[in-house]
Protein backbone atom coordinates (compact mmCIF):
# COMPACT_ATOMS: atom_id res chain seq x y z
CA UNK A 1 0.00 0.00 0.00
CA UNK A 2 1.27 3.51 -0.83
CA UNK A 3 2.08 5.62 2.20
CA UNK A 4 0.40 8.98 2.46
CA UNK A 5 2.53 12.12 2.13
CA UNK A 6 1.00 15.12 3.86
CA UNK A 7 2.11 18.61 4.84
CA UNK A 8 3.37 17.12 8.14
CA UNK A 9 5.86 14.81 6.44
CA UNK A 10 9.29 15.47 8.03
CA UNK A 11 11.00 16.08 4.69
CA UNK A 12 8.60 18.95 4.05
CA UNK A 13 8.30 20.07 7.65
CA UNK A 14 12.05 20.38 8.24
CA UNK A 15 13.17 21.57 4.82
CA UNK A 16 14.77 24.76 6.13
CA UNK A 17 16.10 23.06 9.28
CA UNK A 18 17.99 20.56 7.13
CA UNK A 19 20.35 23.43 6.32
CA UNK A 20 22.81 23.46 9.18
CA UNK A 21 24.66 26.57 8.05
CA UNK A 22 24.62 29.26 5.35
CA UNK A 23 27.73 31.18 4.40
CA UNK A 24 27.64 34.03 1.88
CA UNK A 25 30.84 35.00 0.07
CA UNK A 26 30.47 38.43 -1.50
CA UNK A 27 33.85 40.20 -1.65
CA UNK A 28 32.70 42.60 -4.40
CA UNK A 29 29.53 43.62 -2.58
CA UNK A 30 27.16 42.41 -5.30
CA UNK A 31 23.65 43.72 -4.58
CA UNK A 32 20.41 41.76 -5.06
CA UNK A 33 19.43 44.20 -7.80
CA UNK A 34 22.63 43.35 -9.70
CA UNK A 35 21.88 39.62 -9.94
CA UNK A 36 20.83 38.49 -13.41
CA UNK A 37 20.92 34.71 -12.92
CA UNK A 38 20.90 32.42 -9.88
CA UNK A 39 22.67 29.11 -10.47
CA UNK A 40 22.71 26.09 -8.16
CA UNK A 41 24.89 23.01 -7.71
CA UNK A 42 24.71 20.14 -5.22
CA UNK A 43 27.56 17.80 -4.30
CA UNK A 44 29.26 15.73 -1.66
CA UNK A 45 33.01 15.26 -1.21
CA UNK A 46 33.74 13.29 -4.38
CA UNK A 47 32.11 15.89 -6.63
CA UNK A 48 33.11 19.15 -4.96
CA UNK A 49 36.03 19.82 -7.30
CA UNK A 50 33.71 19.22 -10.24
CA UNK A 51 31.25 21.79 -8.83
CA UNK A 52 33.98 24.36 -8.35
CA UNK A 53 35.31 24.00 -11.90
CA UNK A 54 31.75 24.03 -13.26
CA UNK A 55 31.29 27.36 -11.47
CA UNK A 56 34.57 28.69 -12.83
CA UNK A 57 33.72 27.64 -16.39
CA UNK A 58 30.30 29.32 -16.32
CA UNK A 59 31.68 32.57 -14.90
CA UNK A 60 34.65 32.67 -17.30
CA UNK A 61 32.43 32.05 -20.34
CA UNK A 62 29.86 34.71 -19.36
CA UNK A 63 31.63 37.82 -18.14
CA UNK A 64 28.62 39.94 -19.13
CA UNK A 65 26.26 38.24 -16.67
CA UNK A 66 26.18 38.96 -12.94
CA UNK A 67 25.65 35.66 -11.11
CA UNK A 68 24.65 34.43 -7.68
CA UNK A 69 25.98 30.90 -7.24
CA UNK A 70 24.39 28.53 -4.69
CA UNK A 71 26.32 25.45 -3.56
CA UNK A 72 24.49 22.83 -1.49
CA UNK A 73 26.75 20.26 0.18
CA UNK A 74 26.89 18.01 3.23
CA UNK A 75 30.62 18.53 3.61
CA UNK A 76 31.58 22.17 3.26
CA UNK A 77 34.50 21.60 5.63
CA UNK A 78 36.33 20.25 2.58
CA UNK A 79 35.67 23.36 0.58
CA UNK A 80 38.51 25.81 0.15
CA UNK A 81 36.49 28.90 0.98
CA UNK A 82 39.42 31.17 0.25
CA UNK A 83 39.48 29.92 -3.34
CA UNK A 84 35.72 30.43 -3.61
CA UNK A 85 36.21 34.00 -2.39
CA UNK A 86 38.94 34.38 -5.00
CA UNK A 87 36.55 33.09 -7.68
CA UNK A 88 33.85 35.51 -6.51
CA UNK A 89 36.33 38.39 -6.63
CA UNK A 90 37.78 37.31 -10.00
CA UNK A 91 34.35 37.36 -11.68
CA UNK A 92 32.47 39.86 -9.47
CA UNK A 93 29.80 37.44 -8.31
CA UNK A 94 28.19 36.25 -5.09
CA UNK A 95 28.40 32.69 -3.74
CA UNK A 96 26.24 31.21 -0.97
CA UNK A 97 27.22 27.88 0.64
CA UNK A 98 24.57 25.69 2.27
CA UNK A 99 25.74 22.94 4.63
CA UNK A 100 23.14 20.15 4.71
CA UNK A 101 22.23 17.49 7.24
CA UNK A 102 22.53 14.29 5.23
CA UNK A 103 20.12 12.42 7.53
CA UNK A 104 17.40 14.41 5.79
CA UNK A 105 17.85 12.25 2.69
CA UNK A 106 18.28 8.88 4.41
CA UNK A 107 14.98 7.41 3.18
CA UNK A 108 15.75 8.03 -0.51
CA UNK A 109 17.28 5.24 -2.65
CA UNK A 110 20.99 5.36 -3.60
CA UNK A 111 23.62 3.04 -5.05
CA UNK A 112 27.41 2.83 -5.43
CA UNK A 113 27.44 5.38 -8.26
CA UNK A 114 24.96 7.87 -6.86
CA UNK A 115 24.98 9.06 -3.27
CA UNK A 116 22.20 11.01 -1.60
CA UNK A 117 23.74 14.16 -3.14
CA UNK A 118 21.68 13.46 -6.27
CA UNK A 119 18.63 14.64 -4.28
CA UNK A 120 20.13 17.98 -3.25
CA UNK A 121 18.49 19.58 -6.29
CA UNK A 122 15.08 18.92 -4.69
CA UNK A 123 16.12 20.72 -1.52
CA UNK A 124 17.71 23.48 -3.56
CA UNK A 125 14.59 24.26 -5.58
CA UNK A 126 12.35 24.10 -2.52
CA UNK A 127 14.53 26.45 -0.45
CA UNK A 128 15.37 28.94 -3.20
CA UNK A 129 11.72 29.13 -4.29
CA UNK A 130 11.12 31.11 -1.09
CA UNK A 131 13.24 34.01 -2.33
CA UNK A 132 13.71 33.88 -6.12
CA UNK A 133 11.48 33.07 -9.08
CA UNK A 134 13.88 31.34 -11.50
CA UNK A 135 17.19 29.50 -11.36
CA UNK A 136 19.54 27.40 -13.46
CA UNK A 137 20.56 24.04 -12.01
CA UNK A 138 23.77 22.31 -13.15
CA UNK A 139 25.24 18.93 -12.26
CA UNK A 140 28.81 18.93 -10.96
CA UNK A 141 30.00 17.24 -14.16
CA UNK A 142 28.68 19.97 -16.46
CA UNK A 143 31.24 22.34 -17.97
CA UNK A 144 30.25 25.58 -19.68
CA UNK A 145 32.04 26.63 -22.86
CA UNK A 146 29.70 29.24 -24.29
CA UNK A 147 27.33 32.17 -23.82
CA UNK A 148 24.14 31.43 -21.83
CA UNK A 149 22.54 34.86 -22.34
CA UNK A 150 19.63 33.33 -24.27
CA UNK A 151 18.59 31.42 -21.15
CA UNK A 152 17.84 34.75 -19.48
CA UNK A 153 15.12 35.34 -22.07
CA UNK A 154 13.45 31.90 -22.01
CA UNK A 155 9.74 32.24 -21.22
CA UNK A 156 8.88 29.21 -19.12
CA UNK A 157 5.18 30.19 -19.03
CA UNK A 158 3.44 27.65 -16.75
CA UNK A 159 6.12 24.98 -17.17
CA UNK A 160 8.21 24.05 -14.15
CA UNK A 161 11.40 23.28 -16.10
CA UNK A 162 13.10 23.86 -19.43
CA UNK A 163 15.32 20.84 -20.13
CA UNK A 164 17.06 18.83 -22.85
CA UNK A 165 15.49 15.50 -23.86
CA UNK A 166 17.39 12.28 -23.22
CA UNK A 167 18.18 10.16 -26.29
CA UNK A 168 15.24 9.57 -28.67
CA UNK A 169 11.58 8.52 -28.96
CA UNK A 170 12.49 4.83 -28.64
CA UNK A 171 14.06 5.54 -25.27
CA UNK A 172 11.07 7.65 -24.21
CA UNK A 173 8.79 4.71 -25.01
CA UNK A 174 11.03 2.40 -22.98
CA UNK A 175 10.97 4.72 -19.96
CA UNK A 176 7.21 5.22 -20.28
CA UNK A 177 6.69 1.47 -20.08
CA UNK A 178 9.29 0.92 -17.34
CA UNK A 179 7.92 3.69 -15.14
CA UNK A 180 4.29 3.06 -16.10
CA UNK A 181 3.73 6.64 -17.22
CA UNK A 182 2.33 7.08 -20.73
CA UNK A 183 3.02 10.82 -20.73
CA UNK A 184 6.76 10.07 -20.93
CA UNK A 185 6.24 8.86 -24.50
CA UNK A 186 6.22 12.58 -25.37
CA UNK A 187 9.67 13.12 -23.89
CA UNK A 188 12.01 12.00 -21.12
CA UNK A 189 14.61 14.55 -20.05
CA UNK A 190 18.09 14.56 -18.55
CA UNK A 191 18.12 16.39 -15.23
CA UNK A 192 21.78 17.52 -15.37
CA UNK A 193 20.82 20.94 -16.73
CA UNK A 194 17.49 22.47 -15.73
CA UNK A 195 16.16 25.99 -16.02
CA UNK A 196 13.63 25.96 -13.19
CA UNK A 197 10.55 28.14 -12.80
CA UNK A 198 10.61 28.28 -9.00
CA UNK A 199 7.22 30.01 -8.78
CA UNK A 200 5.68 27.08 -10.66
CA UNK A 201 7.75 24.57 -8.61
CA UNK A 202 6.11 25.91 -5.47
CA UNK A 203 2.65 26.33 -7.00
CA UNK A 204 2.66 22.74 -8.30
CA UNK A 205 4.02 21.40 -4.98
CA UNK A 206 6.65 19.40 -6.87
CA UNK A 207 8.51 18.21 -3.77
CA UNK A 208 5.27 16.89 -2.28
CA UNK A 209 4.61 15.00 -5.52
CA UNK A 210 8.13 13.52 -5.47
CA UNK A 211 7.77 12.43 -1.85
CA UNK A 212 4.47 10.76 -2.68
CA UNK A 213 6.26 8.81 -5.42
CA UNK A 214 9.10 7.87 -3.07
CA UNK A 215 6.60 6.56 -0.53
CA UNK A 216 5.38 4.02 -3.10
CA UNK A 217 7.67 1.06 -2.39
CA UNK A 218 6.54 -0.73 -5.55
CA UNK A 219 8.05 2.09 -7.61
CA UNK A 220 11.56 1.71 -6.16
CA UNK A 221 12.34 -1.39 -8.23
CA UNK A 222 11.35 0.46 -11.41
CA UNK A 223 13.71 3.38 -10.81
CA UNK A 224 16.91 3.25 -12.84
CA UNK A 225 18.09 6.83 -12.66
CA UNK A 226 16.53 7.58 -9.27
CA UNK A 227 16.29 11.38 -8.95
CA UNK A 228 15.97 11.84 -12.72
CA UNK A 229 13.18 9.27 -12.97
CA UNK A 230 11.36 10.91 -10.08
CA UNK A 231 11.61 14.34 -11.69
CA UNK A 232 10.38 12.99 -15.02
CA UNK A 233 7.38 11.39 -13.33
CA UNK A 234 6.56 14.50 -11.31
CA UNK A 235 7.01 16.86 -14.27
CA UNK A 236 5.75 14.68 -17.13
CA UNK A 237 3.37 17.40 -18.38
CA UNK A 238 5.12 20.44 -16.87
CA UNK A 239 8.25 20.73 -19.00
CA UNK A 240 9.49 22.37 -22.19
CA UNK A 241 12.52 21.42 -24.23
CA UNK A 242 15.72 23.35 -24.90
CA UNK A 243 18.22 22.89 -27.73
CA UNK A 244 20.65 20.03 -27.10
CA UNK A 245 23.60 22.48 -27.01
CA UNK A 246 22.53 23.19 -23.42
CA UNK A 247 23.18 19.58 -22.35
CA UNK A 248 25.47 17.68 -24.71
CA UNK A 249 26.31 14.38 -23.04
CA UNK A 250 29.54 12.44 -23.37
CA UNK A 251 31.05 9.64 -21.31
CA UNK A 252 34.83 9.56 -20.98
CA UNK A 253 34.50 5.77 -20.96
CA UNK A 254 33.58 6.11 -24.65
CA UNK A 255 37.29 6.76 -25.19
CA UNK A 256 37.83 3.02 -24.72
CA UNK A 257 35.54 2.28 -27.69
CA UNK A 258 36.49 3.67 -31.12
CA UNK A 259 32.87 3.67 -32.38
CA UNK A 260 31.48 5.50 -29.36
CA UNK A 261 34.43 7.91 -29.32
CA UNK A 262 33.17 9.30 -32.62
CA UNK A 263 30.05 10.56 -30.82
CA UNK A 264 32.06 13.38 -29.24
CA UNK A 265 30.77 16.79 -30.34
CA UNK A 266 32.59 19.78 -28.82
CA UNK A 267 30.22 22.33 -30.38
CA UNK A 268 27.95 22.97 -27.42
CA UNK A 269 27.38 25.40 -24.59
CA UNK A 270 27.17 22.85 -21.76
CA UNK A 271 29.30 19.70 -22.00
CA UNK A 272 27.90 17.09 -19.62
CA UNK A 273 30.41 14.36 -18.69
CA UNK A 274 28.08 11.47 -17.87
CA UNK A 275 29.24 8.07 -16.64
CA UNK A 276 31.54 6.99 -13.80
CA UNK A 277 34.77 8.46 -15.19
CA UNK A 278 34.93 12.22 -14.63
CA UNK A 279 37.33 14.85 -15.98
CA UNK A 280 38.69 15.48 -12.47
CA UNK A 281 39.82 11.85 -12.22
CA UNK A 282 43.48 11.00 -12.81
CA UNK A 283 42.46 8.55 -15.54
CA UNK A 284 39.97 10.85 -17.28
CA UNK A 285 42.45 13.09 -19.09
CA UNK A 286 41.67 13.19 -22.83
CA UNK A 287 41.30 15.84 -25.54
CA UNK A 288 37.54 15.39 -25.06
CA UNK A 289 37.86 16.67 -21.46
CA UNK A 290 39.77 19.77 -22.57
CA UNK A 291 36.91 22.11 -21.61
CA UNK A 292 37.27 21.01 -17.98
CA UNK A 293 41.06 21.15 -18.07
CA UNK A 294 41.06 24.65 -19.52
CA UNK A 295 38.55 25.95 -16.98
CA UNK A 296 40.62 24.41 -14.17
CA UNK A 297 43.86 26.00 -15.45
CA UNK A 298 42.30 29.46 -15.31
CA UNK A 299 40.61 28.99 -11.95
CA UNK A 300 41.74 29.26 -8.32
CA UNK A 301 41.92 25.42 -8.36
CA UNK A 302 44.61 25.29 -11.06
CA UNK A 303 47.05 23.57 -8.68
CA UNK A 304 44.48 21.21 -7.16
CA UNK A 305 45.56 17.58 -7.80
CA UNK A 306 43.32 15.28 -9.81
CA UNK A 307 41.44 12.65 -7.82
CA UNK A 308 42.85 9.15 -7.38
CA UNK A 309 40.61 6.06 -7.38
CA UNK A 310 38.85 5.46 -4.07
CA UNK A 311 36.64 2.43 -4.74
CA UNK A 312 37.03 -0.94 -6.44
CA UNK A 313 35.07 0.03 -9.55
CA UNK A 314 37.13 3.24 -9.85
CA UNK A 315 40.33 1.19 -9.70
CA UNK A 316 38.96 -0.94 -12.53
CA UNK A 317 38.31 2.05 -14.77
CA UNK A 318 41.57 3.67 -13.71
CA UNK A 319 43.81 0.80 -14.85
CA UNK A 320 41.90 0.35 -18.12
CA UNK A 321 42.21 4.01 -19.05
CA UNK A 322 45.86 4.31 -18.05
CA UNK A 323 46.82 1.26 -20.10
CA UNK A 324 44.83 2.62 -23.04
CA UNK A 325 46.69 5.94 -22.63
CA UNK A 326 49.95 3.89 -22.88
CA UNK A 327 50.86 4.68 -19.28
CA UNK A 328 51.66 0.99 -18.99
CA UNK A 329 53.57 0.78 -15.71
CA UNK A 330 51.13 3.03 -13.86
CA UNK A 331 48.22 1.14 -15.43
CA UNK A 332 49.42 -2.27 -14.26
CA UNK A 333 50.17 -0.82 -10.82
CA UNK A 334 46.51 0.08 -10.52
CA UNK A 335 45.48 -3.25 -12.07
CA UNK A 336 47.20 -5.15 -9.24
CA UNK A 337 45.71 -2.78 -6.68
CA UNK A 338 42.31 -3.51 -8.20
CA UNK A 339 42.88 -7.29 -7.94
CA UNK A 340 44.00 -6.95 -4.33
CA UNK A 341 40.90 -4.94 -3.41
CA UNK A 342 38.67 -7.55 -5.06
CA UNK A 343 40.36 -10.40 -3.22
CA UNK A 344 40.12 -8.63 0.13
CA UNK A 345 36.45 -7.80 -0.44
CA UNK A 346 35.62 -11.51 -0.81
CA UNK A 347 36.99 -12.43 2.59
Amino acid sequence: MTAEITHTHPLLQTCERAIKQRTTLNPCGVEDSDIQLDVGWGADGDFLLGCEISMASLAASNSGIRFHFHLFSNDTSQLDQQKLIELARQHELRITLYTLDNDYFAQLPTNRLWSSAIYYRFMMAEVLSLSISKMLYLDADVVCQGDVTELLEVDLQDNVVAVVPERDAIWWQHQAETLDCKALEQGYFNSGVMLINLDAWRKEAVLTHILRLVADQSLHAKLTFYDQDLLNLALADKKMFLNSVYNTQYSLNYELNSAKRKQFNPNCIFMHFIGPTKPWHLWGQYPSSQAFQQAKRHSPWKDEPLQLPASTYQYRYCYKHLIYQKKILKGYEYFFRYLLRKLLSRR
